[in-house]
C-alpha cells in the first residue's frame, strides 16, 4: 500500500467522509425544512455535510505532506471503549445516570491500562456533575439519577 494512503490523516479523512455519507443515507427520509423552519433532518444533514467537508480537507492535506503511518492495532482500547458504550446503553435505565456514568467512565479508563485511583475518582465526579448539570438541570431531561429501588 502506498505510504500516503496508509497515513493516519488520510484514513481518518476517509472515515469521516464515510460516516457523513452513511448519515446522509440513513436520514434520507427525514424532512429537512428551511433555516427558518427546520425539520427533523436539517441538523443531521448539516452535521453530515460538515463531516464530509472536514474529511475531504483532511484527506487532501494528507496527500500534500507525509503523515504518520498507521500503527498496529491494539485490542485493549477497542474492547474497553466498546464495552463502555454498550454498558451506557444497557445500564442507563436500570442503574440511573450517576452509577452508569461512573461505571462507563471506569470501563473507558481501563482502555489505557494505567489506572490511578485518585485521578479516576476525580474524572468520574467531574463527568457526573457536568452531565447532571447539562441534561437533568439545564435541559430538564427526565433521566433517573439513581436506580428505582434507591
Amino acid at each position: 500500500m502506498n505510504v500516503v494512503l496508509a497515513s493516519k490523516d488520510f484514513l481518518a479523512g476517509t472515515l469521516y467522509m464515510a460516516f457523513g455519507l452513511l448519515g446522509l443515507w440513513l436520514g434520507r427520509d427525514l424532512e429537512s425544512g428551511t433555516t427558518g423552519s427546520m425539520g427533523a433532518g436539517y441538523f443531521p444533514r448539516l452535521v453530515c455535510a460538515l463531516l464530509i467537508a472536514i474529511g475531504a480537507v483532511l484527506a487532501m492535506l494528507s496527500l500534500m505532506r507525509a503523515g504518520e503511518r498507521l500503527e498496529r492495532g491494539k485490542w485493549r482500547p477497542f474492547v474497553f471503549v466498546t464495552l463502555s458504550c454498550l454498558a451506557f446503553a444497557l445500564l442507563l435505565h436500570p442503574l440511573g445516570l450517576v452509577l452508569t456514568l461512573a461505571l462507563t467512565t471506569v470501563l473507558a479508563r481501563l482502555a489505557d491500562g494505567n489506572v490511578r485511583a485518585i485521578p479516576l475518582l476525580l474524572l468520574c465526579t467531574l463527568l457526573i456533575v457536568i452531565n447532571v448539570g447539562i441534561f437533568v438541570v439545564g435541559l430538564r431531561i427526565a433521566i433517573a439519577l439513581w436506580p428505582a429501588g434507591l
